[in-house]
């Protein structure tokens, strides 16, 4: 069971989740879904959370109840069974990269819709210029707000990534929820932080480096800032660029293709391009693209 301060604690996670925040890392989540955030101590309690809200992995016809798991169970490590964990590990984040993808689609519909003003000559009014700057704010783009190449800047970068390739990249990074920095830190994506103090320090650190793994307050912070780091940093313009093409060609965007746009996520460049594309094929995460969020 929870203890009260537990409690507490998943109450006001829920209040700050759906109060909008709008700092840089945390976009507020659209308040038509009814989201329940779940912190599970055991594999039994992740269960019992899946059983709840009748939500089965080979089941998603459906759709995915909109569920935040604050972590995973640290047992995990400890199932001999390689499937079985795979399959818990993908069934916990799943919720979350469709929450997360949602909130961005959602962003992207209203920078479609300012774009649409625009370009029929029509004059933004102060909410809607607001709106403009502060997507400009999260998606680091600078520049006049209505200017054709902010628009065209902030057009490649608000947009979602595909399930499978979130999911493949968690995985690698983590070791399927296994290793000590998504244990101790939530930190799915071993995401860096140059701040001292604020992150775990990596063992084997080079001496005189100073970066730490990110830690987050739940696992759902952590996908969000690996979204928000695709979609900014300079390292992955050709991962935008990539997705930006297969749109305009008319298609949806794959992991499997967007992954040769990740050669600087790690120091394997091509190799690590190579491991993301057989974990999407090995364990049919393509499955899992279309998979759309219950609504309600």
């Amino acid at each position: 069971m929870i203890n009260l301060s537990k409690r507490l604690f998943l109450l006001l996670s829920a209040a700050t989740l759906l109060l909008a925040s709008c700092t840089e890392s945390v976009a507020p989540i659209h308040v038509g879904t009814q989201i329940r955030i779940v912190d599970p101590g055991t594999i039994s309690e992740l269960e019992d959370a899946f059983n709840r809200y009748s939500y089965d992995i080979s089941q998603l016809h459906a759709g995915v109840p909109p569920l935040i798991f604050a972590s995973l169970p640290s047992e995990l490590s400890t199932l001999n069974s390689s499937s079985r964990k795979k399959s818990i590990f993908v069934q916990a984040l799943l919720p979350m990269i469709l929450l997360a993808n949602q909130e961005i689609a959602e962003e992207r519909a209203d920078l479609l819709n300012l774009q649409g003003l625009l370009v029929n000559n029509q004059t933004l009014e102060e909410a809607q210029l607001h709106r403009l700057s502060t997507l400009q704010q999260r998606y680091a783009v600078k520049g006049e707000p209505t200017a054709s190449k902010t628009l065209a800047q902030l057009h490649r970068r608000i947009d979602q990534v595909p399930a499978e390739l979130a999911l493949a990249q968690a995985a690698n990074e983590s070791a399927w929820g296994t290793s000590r920095f998504s244990q101790l830190g939530n930190n799915l994506f071993g995401e860096w932080t140059f701040t001292p103090g604020t992150g775990i320090i990596p063992e084997g650190r080079p001496e005189g480096a100073t970066y730490e793994v990110k830690r987050f307050n739940t696992l759902y912070d952590s996908i969000r800032s690996y979204l928000r780091n695709l979609n900014t940093h300079s390292a992955y313009a050709d991962f935008r660029q990539l997705r930006t093409a297969a749109r305009e060609r008319g298609e949806t965007p794959n992991g499997i293709s967007l992954a040769e746009g990740l050669t600087k996520y790690s120091t394997r460049r091509e190799a690590y391009v190579l491991d993301l594309q057989n974990l999407i094929r090995q364990n049919k995460l393509q499955r899992y693209t279309q998979v759309q969020l219950r609504q309600g």
